[in-house]
């Protein structure tokens, strides 16, 4: 159990229950999101605006990447490009600002996982440039060629698994 003591200093006893549809991981407890919108009234404003949103997407995607790979996050909580769909038609049906400041945090997702040291992907890319500026000669090319198939390997089963759990979900509702 626990209490919580408002402003006016009335106390309430809360006793803390499973919510399958309402799970805030970083806090554990049941919460409505509230959603808030600034609308910056200047051009500068604006551009620290997006920045500090950017920047926001981009932690959130490392805070999610680790909380992965430590168990704290189920990987059946990943959804694939179905999904990126069906929210990208809500945000453009509440308007065009919506539907940007969505693209955004796709864009800022993508950035992120881009640059994951993951053969294929630019990270990847700079993990085997990194070694040949190491050891002042490149990798070796079968070496190379080896973890880029691994990469796509691992990259195409990601798509797979993501794919599968947004058709998954799509059939049982």
């Amino acid at each position: 159990k626990m209490v919580l003591t408002t402003g006016d200093l009335k106390t309430f006893e809360l006793t803390p229950e499973a919510a399958s549809d309402q799970f805030e991981a970083d806090r554990g407890l049941l919460t409505n999101r509230a959603k808030r919108t600034r609308i910056a009234e200047s051009f500068g404003e604006a551009l620290s605006l997006g920045w500090r949103d950017t920047k926001e997407d981009v932690l959130m995607v490392y805070r999610f990447l680790q909380k992965l790979g430590s168990g704290q996050v189920s990987p059946f909580l990943m959804r694939g490009v179905l999904t990126i769909g069906q929210v990208a038609y809500y945000q453009a049906s509440s308007g065009l600002s919506s539907l940007l400041v969505f693209l955004a945090m796709l864009s800022a997702n993508l950035a992120v996982v881009n640059f994951l040291p993951i053969p294929v992907l630019d990270g990847g890319h700079f993990v085997f440039l990194s070694l040949e500026g190491l050891r002042g000669k490149p990798v070796s090319e079968r070496v190379v060629v080896a973890f880029h198939w691994l990469g796509l390997c691992f990259i195409l089963s990601l798509m797979v698994f993501v794919l599968g759990l947004d058709v998954t979900d799509l059939l049982s509702r």
